[in-house]
């Protein structure tokens, strides 16, 4: 009892006695806890149209929203009260005014914004000990002050009004590598996954045209234009208030507007913690030197994007020997001269990731990376990441990747560029460190001009050299012609750089017919990502990527042309026939039709198919030596069902590991006859995801949802279990009105088959005696009662005696009391002979005994 109460004694003096106290929101907010932070509260006044701050916000507030009223001032001891405010966002008002004490009590405060406001940027405006009770500030946002209100726009969009707008497929992007939309979303790889000291300066990109740079403990400063007249015309003093931030010891972020030929004052000497400084948004610095920075020696990441830079000195970034990211990006009128200029200085910092987006002009015709661009570049040793976006780069000055390369460079992105398939490319095995190259084309249009471009920066005019591979010993690689767009791999080899892994090149307008292609196997692609290019042809085979486990070949276009035939064919396993250890593929949105059933015979290390999107009413792939498959996209097709074969071959890879199948939005058939498919939807342990987007085809052709697939199965089975009936009857009517036909049929021609049931008989008889060699008789006589002298007198003495034949006469050979008829039959003779007359009367007996005879065994007539 002791030890509870003393528990109870120790908890309540360590917890404050307002943690307890039910709070009161204030009628124009709105307040909830705060998740982060026990017994805190999340006070959100935006956009009530407040004219000053409530004065009854609770006292254990710790995060208060106040962004998008009326403020125009903060007076002494406003937020006094607030011990406990963590965060506070006073953006997007119309404040002006600041007091020295206005933020006397918020020592614990960590997140201060004031940007949108109507703050000049100055001494005046910011009283030299305005921020000193501030002492556990991390971040100050003092950016987008003193502007119209038309152009205020959100602190966390740096975007400048009057910047070009990057194409949307472009997300200012990769670092790190993300992923896609579609089959590959899932798939591609993670361009830093074993590289985790590049991965923890990795910017991440807040929207399609910037990123934040470093990481989440990273600190950012932002500079941005202000206008040059206060709201009564005058104009003020403008500088960095350098003063009254030197008291904020362990600010981390800032993000001020920038100004024109200014540079950071002696207070900034103090803020040893402050790491990043990000010079974005409006900001029109025009030059850049070794002043600007000079006072603010710690920094880890610059941001200069959108700042209109025309001159950056060689010295400009010598003396930040920490500097880990820095962002140049959007400067249009900067050009590749001045930037290698600029390294020169970057080469005695740290420098691992560089930004160096649309540094030319967008209008230009192209431009060519020269071996002088390059002079300083090769020194920037700990560069890892390098991104060069939309700057109309179509090629490099042959020797100038070899030459100018950094050592340690892993990951390029060149996306939106003019690149040709040039010499330069038998430089790329120079580049042995790089890992990741992304050189993706134009998705996108621009935004028409609304006058002509100015002459100020006239383009480039470089065209690229033909010859696109090393000559080798088989002679060049021909290159695109209006003729014959070729690769011909017997003829050339690429060599691609050793350490490779991922190669990005969607939509880079790729136009070829490929025949054999030949790439060196001193390689370690793993994934080759070259959606939406046009691939007329393809006979194949791709030799040399043995590590190949990803191909996205999807949106090829392939409806449009001969690739669509080239899978219909018995050969079209030989395309991919050297891509043994390929495990994604991605064939998606091609329109094929149609897949011959050993297309993938090859590939059995294959875990991930997609075949979404090509018309495809039948799917008779031999898929029983993929071993590993565990995904299998079929959506968008024209499919009613899948062969028990594929069924079977799901179901077993299914009993070791989850298999998933998607076949939504095809018109799967609800009838009778696909009442097993359905079933084997339902109880397979193949997972084809939710049923809200699979459809039933009915007997009619009608199409509706299949949101349960159980009930369906149950209406069918109810529907076809009722018509078995009058299958049942159907079928015994018709066997009945069959043999009712064929009695009544037999009846009415019953004296023709009686007549060729005996004729039958005598001809099967005839035939089985065929074989035998002797006869009982030679001959059968046929004579009348008056020719009885003759047959026994002359004939049979000329035949019988002079000729040693032995005849079968009625009156001598027949068994008594027989009809004529069986005797003839039942006595072998080999042949019927007549003697006798002409009498007309006798003239059918005789016929019929001759017919009989010689039916009986006409068959032995060979022997005379």
């Amino acid at each position: 009892m002791v030890s509870s109460m003393t528990f109870f004694i120790v908890f309540s003096l360590a917890v404050p006695s307002d943690a307890f106290r039910p709070w009161t929101c204030t009628a124009t907010c709105k307040c909830a806890s705060d998740p982060h932070h026990p017994h805190g509260i999340v006070v959100n006044c935006r956009g009530q149209g407040l004219l000053q701050v409530p004065p009854n916000i609770p006292s254990n507030t710790t995060t208060l929203l106040l962004a998008r009223n009326k403020l125009t001032r903060l007076p002494d001891s406003t937020f006094s009260r607030l011990g406990r405010l963590l965060k506070l966002d006073l953006a997007f008002n119309s404040i002006h005014t600041i007091e020295e004490k206005a933020f006397i009590g918020l020592g614990r405060l960590i997140t201060l914004s004031l940007a949108g406001n109507d703050l000049v940027l100055s001494p005046a405006t910011y009283p030299a000990r305005v921020f000193q009770p501030l002492a556990s500030l991390q971040v100050l946002r003092l950016n987008r002050n003193h502007k119209k209100r038309s152009d205020r726009r959100d602190v966390t969009s740096t975007s400048s009004a009057k910047s070009r707008k990057l194409p949307s497929n472009h997300p200012a992007a990769p670092f790190p590598l993300g992923k896609e939309s579609g089959f590959l979303r899932n798939n591609e790889v993670d361009a830093q996954k074993n590289d985790s000291s590049v991965q923890g300066h990795m910017p991440s990109y807040r929207g399609d045209e910037e990123h934040a740079l470093g990481t989440s403990n990273s600190t950012k400063l932002r500079f941005e234009k202000s206008d040059q007249t206060s709201l009564d015309g005058a104009v003020p003093a403008q500088d960095y208030p350098d003063e009254a931030l030197s008291y904020l010891k362990n600010l981390r972020e800032l993000d001020v507007d920038g100004l024109t030929n200014k540079t950071l004052g002696p207070g900034f000497r103090n803020l040893t913690q402050l790491i990043s400084l990000d010079f974005s948004g409006n900001c029109r610095m025009k030059t850049v030197s070794s002043q600007t920075l000079a006072n603010a020696l710690y920094l880890h990441h610059v941001n200069f994007s959108h700042c209109d830079i025309v001159n950056l000195t060689a010295d400009a970034f010598e003396a930040l020997q920490d500097l880990r990211v820095l962002d140049l990006s959007s400067n249009f009128a900067l050009g590749f001269d001045r930037l290698g200029d600029a390294f020169e200085g970057l080469a005695k910092t740290k420098l691992e990731n560089l930004k160096v987006d649309s540094v030319v002009s967008d209008r230009a015709l192209g431009t060519q990376i020269t071996k002088d661009h390059m002079r300083h570049f090769k020194k920037l040793n700990h560069l890892r990441a390098l991104q060069a976006r939309f700057n109309r780069i179509e090629s490099f000055e042959e020797g100038a990747l070899c030459n100018g390369t950094p050592p340690n460079l892993k990951h390029v992105y060149l996306n939106a560029n003019l690149l040709e398939l040039a010499p330069y490319v038998n430089d790329l095995r120079c580049l042995e460190s790089l890992e990741v190259l992304y050189i993706d084309g134009y998705n996108n249009y621009w935004t028409p001009p609304l006058r002509p471009p100015g002459f100020s920066n006239p383009p480039a005019k470089y065209k690229t050299d033909p010859g696109c591979v090393s000559p080798g010993r088989y002679g060049t690689l021909p290159v695109r012609t209006d003729d014959d767009v070729t690769l011909q791999g017997q003829k050339s080899e690429f060599i691609l750089p050793p350490n490779l892994r991922v190669f990005k090149a969607r939509h880079f307008g790729l136009f070829y017919k490929l025949q054999q292609i030949h790439v060196n196997p001193n390689n370690s692609l793993e994934v080759l990502l070259a959606r939406e290019n046009h691939f007329p042809t393809w006979e194949g085979p791709v030799t040399g990527l043995e590590n190949l486990s990803t191909l996205d070949l999807s949106k090829s276009y392939a409806s449009g042309n001969q690739l669509r035939t080239v899978f219909w064919g018995r050969d079209s396993y030989a395309i991919l026939g050297g891509l043994n250890n390929l495990q994604v593929l991605d064939m998606s949105d091609n329109n094929l039709g149609y897949v011959h059933e050993a297309t993938f015979i090859n590939l059995t290390n294959l875990e991930r198919l997609s075949l979404a999107t090509n018309g495809l009413s039948s799917l008779n792939l031999v898929v029983s030596h993929m071993k590993n498959l565990t995904y299998l996209d079929i959506s968008e097709n024209q499919l009613h069902t899948l062969p028990k074969s594929v069924r079977d071959h799901l179901d077993a890879v299914a009993e070791t590991q989850n298999v998933t199948i998607s076949m939504t939005y095809n018109p799967i058939a609800c009838i009778c006859q696909n009442i097993d498919f359905l079933t084997w939807m339902r109880d397979s342990e193949v997972n084809f995801g939710t049923h809200y987007d699979y459809f039933c085809q009915l007997a009619d052709g009608s199409e509706k949802k299949m949101t349960n697939i159980w009930n369906t199965i149950d209406e069918l089975k109810r529907t076809c279990g009722s018509y078995v009936g009058v299958f049942v009857g159907a079928v015994a009517s018709s066997l009945l009105f069959l043999v009712l036909l064929l009695v009544a049929l037999a009846y009415r021609f019953r004296w023709k088959l009686r007549y060729l049931y005996y004729a039958t008989r005598l001809s099967f008889q005839r035939n089985k005696r065929h074989h035998d060699d002797r006869f009982e008789f030679d001959a059968f006589v046929s004579f009348a009662g008056e020719d009885m002298e003759f047959v026994d007198g002359e004939m049979k003495e000329e035949l019988e005696e002079g000729r040693g034949l032995k005849l079968c006469i009625h009156e001598r050979d027949f068994v008594p009391g027989q009809y004529i008829a069986s005797n003839i039959v039942d006595f072998r003779s080999a042949k019927p002979a007549h003697a006798g007359g002409a009498d007309p009367r006798l003239a059918g007996v005789r016929l019929v005994s001759l017919r009989a005879a010689d039916g009986a065994d006409g068959g032995c007539r060979n022997r005379t």
